[in-house]
């Protein structure tokens, strides 16, 4: 048996009545954005999503850029009517208003517990959603963190990752330390552990069943797999030779480091994580002032998930970027694509994203699309984990 996960940057689905802490005034009907253009969105959206996974619509879905629980209900009622459970809706603390959540298929999950972090800067930014799921199939655990980091837009509506990477690194370190929490020991019971933890078989035993639970991390995360954030901070990497047992690892860490003790070692390692999309030449994300591509959307998991020791394993050959349908080239005609008219796409971007586009109150649609038409700016990703 499978599951399959998936994760959309919805691009502003937005609710017509701005929420209390929102502060981005655009998506409003004295705007544009009336219910009618939102129901449009809604159904747009909902089409991909029920054929991604080989024709049926995916069994557990991250969002971000949603404002609303009942934005989530309309949307699954839409996807699959009857089939999701919602995991706690939480508001968080966006300034503009628009959250993270996590949806999931009644049959297949359990939820056991969801908790939102909110992540300190000096001003509100997106919090992050754990959900910790139950598979009915055979009682394994996962935690699924969805995550949504600072945008890349800088100064004076920029676009240099340089200007605003010292706050996905933030975020980063506040992510690592969420996986770290549930992947290891906390201080107040390790300390009563002894300094030497590998004396002991069941203390082994201890940190290696904690060390091997199932983690999901899936988000947009602002930067690609191999920037300074994910690999260095986040300790996402691709190299598979570092995830050993806890236990083979203290050992070698008490072989090079004769003077500190076991559970000092225990204390001070920061967990590793693997990268399920180093291996993907695609991208997710087309950002249209700096035209460049990036795979900003990522699925990251535990060394537990990507061995499979505790009854569930990622398939790694199935994760993919889900673009059937939703390039601009799949959806408009060779008229809209000129190389030299600036009010037309060139050629070349054929494959990029199909954002949704509504007649503002401008009264005028870029590129002289129709109105109502699109997705989103973000392709989603997709994948499948097996359960033994």
């Amino acid at each position: 048996m499978e599951f399959s996960v998936a994760f959309w940057n919805l691009q502003n689905l937005f609710d017509t009545n701005s929420g209390e802490i929102a502060t981005d005034l655009e998506f409003i009907p004295e705007k544009g954005w009336t219910r009618e253009v939102l129901n449009k969105k809604i159904e747009n959206i909902s089409k991909p999503l029920r054929t991604m996974n080989n024709g049926t619509p995916p069994d557990m879905i991250g969002f971000c850029e949603i404002e609303s629980e009942k934005l989530a209900i309309d949307l699954c009622e839409n996807v699959r009517s009857g089939y999701y459970e919602i995991a706690k809706y939480i508001d968080g603390s966006d300034i503009r208003g628009i959250d993270t959540c996590l949806v999931y298929s009644k049959d297949i999950f359990e939820c056991i517990e969801t908790k939102s972090f909110r992540i300190n800067f000096r001003y509100p930014t997106r919090d992050i959603f754990l959900a910790r799921l139950r598979v009915k199939e055979n009682n394994a655990e996962l935690s699924v963190l969805v995550n949504h980091w600072p945008s890349r837009r800088g100064k004076k509506g920029g676009f240099d990752q340089y200007d605003t990477e010292f706050s996905r690194c933030m975020v980063a370190e506040n992510c690592g330390r969420i996986v770290d929490d549930l992947l290891k020991i906390p201080f107040e019971e390790i300390k009563y552990l002894p300094h030497d933890i590998l004396s002991d078989r069941r203390y082994v035993d201890t940190i290696n069943t904690r060390w091997n639970k199932n983690v999901l991390l899936m988000g947009d995360f602002n930067d690609d797999p191999f920037d300074k954030s994910i690999s260095k901070y986040l300790r996402a990497k691709n190299d598979r030779e570092i995830f050993i047992e806890l236990n083979e690892t203290l050992e070698i860490l008490r072989n090079t480091d004769r003077d500190g003790t076991d559970k000092q070692h225990y204390l001070e390692y920061t967990t590793p994580l693997y990268n399920c999309m180093w291996n993907l030449s695609g991208f997710s994300y087309y950002h249209w002032r700096n035209n460049s591509t990036n795979l900003f959307d990522q699925f990251i998991i535990s060394r537990g998930l990507l061995l499979g020791v505790q009854k569930l394993k990622m398939n790694l050959e199935n994760v993919r970027v889900f673009n059937e349908g939703l390039t601009i080239g799949d959806n408009l005609s060779n008229d809209y694509f000129v190389p030299k008219d600036p009010e037309k796409y060139h050629p070349a971007q054929r494959g990029i994203p199909m954002t949704f586009e509504y007649l503002r109150n401008n009264g005028r649609i870029p590129k002289h699309r129709k109105p109502n038409t699109g997705f989103s700016d973000h392709f989603p990703i997709h994948g499948t984990v097996k359960v033994l």
